[in-house]
């Protein structure tokens, strides 16, 4: 009898509950061993759960040291470790694909070294922090939004820093820390936060509603993204696009050059001029996901040569930073019938050492494949 008692508490123990799903907003469906279960708000996580969200879902965990992850839609999470007891402590999460943000608890505060996430192409350890990231097959975009991180791979490490990101490609070391456009971050975030929705067991079970109100959410978030990069005549020529294979296809190559200029901006001393010295090129990797380009311009004063680099993803969007000493970046849209133009804005800082002051830079482009 006593035996028995022993092994029914051990047995407690080891499928004790390490945190809850505190918000839910759509669709998930959980993986404990070969069960499939159906998320809901209050459903209990274990040791080596796996979730998955749906398509226009978002949901929030809580562990019991008070870590938070929060996920966005078509995301893989899963819990390889959690032990959180009086000395021993361990926290070591996957994130297989799909947009994710984690603010560290207890944990990544009294163990950093013992705090993981571990992405498709790198693994994150953490410093009392809060991330953001896309992770996908080919290339993870991850940001640092409070604290410091360190993103390794085989091939290298690098400290992101609060208010920096890296990128990481699949079978190489993550590119040097840039300073984030606090647009982008704002995106990022927006795609795991399931507060504009929280649904109850009892929201759940109706379906309909549900549905409705997701689609309307998705639609409003995909025009206000939009009007960041596009004006209303762009929006109505642009391809729906589903994948960079898609769009490879119809530009018949996978790494199109893109050339134009500055159509009109300004900076702290004057209008950005019009002239034979402003030139903007754009080259893209459809195949890796990334961008890279130069733009060249002048205002009544100075000659400007901005060196950029960032990434281009499956609708057609691509944001980017400076390369070569300025603060910030911008966005753009591939659009066209044959994606033949490559359009967007910018917004730039430079400091003026001489004169103690900033230098703002802003304007927007317009280039058209060569």
């Amino acid at each position: 009898m006593k035996y028995s008692f022993a092994l029914l508490l051990l047995s407690s123990s080891l499928l004790a509950s390490i945190g809850e799903v505190t918000a839910l907003k759509g669709k998930a469906d959980l993986l404990r061993g070969k069960e499939h279960i159906d998320v809901r708000v209050g459903t209990k996580l274990e040791e080596h759960d796996q979730i998955n969200t749906k398509i226009n879902s978002k949901l929030q965990i809580v562990f019991n040291d008070k870590t938070v992850i929060s996920l966005g839609q078509k995301s893989e999470f899963s819990v390889d470790e959690y032990l959180f007891e009086d000395k021993n402590v361990q926290a070591k999460f996957s994130i297989g694909k799909g947009f994710f943000k984690s603010i560290t608890g207890k944990i990544g505060k009294i163990a950093p070294k013992h705090f993981k996430v571990k992405t498709a192409n790198a693994t994150i350890g953490v410093r009392g922090t809060t991330i953001i990231g896309e992770i996908s097959e080919k290339l993870d975009i991850i940001a640092c939004t409070y604290g410091q991180i360190v993103v390794s791979t085989a091939q290298g490490s690098v400290v992101v820093n609060q208010g920096e990101r890296t990128v990481v490609a699949r079978a190489k070391a993550p590119v040097e820390a840039q300073k984030v456009n606090k647009i982008i971050l704002k995106q990022l975030d927006q795609k795991t936060d399931p507060s504009a929705v929280t649904t109850t067991a009892e929201e759940i079970q109706s379906e309909k509603p549900i549905q409705k109100k997701e689609t309307k959410q998705s639609a409003e978030e995909k025009k206000e993204d939009q009007k960041l990069i596009m004006s209303d005549t762009e929006e109505e020529t642009t391809l729906p696009a589903t994948s960079l294979e898609d769009i490879q296809q119809v530009i018949g190559s996978r790494k199109p050059v893109y050339e134009g200029k500055v159509t009109h901006g300004s900076t702290s001393y004057g209008t950005i001029r019009q002239d034979d010295y402003n030139n903007v090129r754009l080259g893209f990797d459809l195949g890796a996901g990334t961008m890279e380009g130069n733009m060249k311009f002048a205002d009544t004063i100075q000659q400007y040569d901005i060196d950029i680099a960032g990434r281009v993803k499956d609708d057609a969007t691509f944001d980017f930073n400076s390369q070569n000493g300025y603060n910030g970046g911008g966005n753009g849209l591939l659009s066209g019938e044959k994606y033949e133009q490559a359009n967007g804005s910018f917004s730039f800082e430079e400091e003026d050492l001489f004169n103690q002051h900033t230098n703002k830079i802003e304007g927007e482009f317009e280039t058209r494949r060569k």
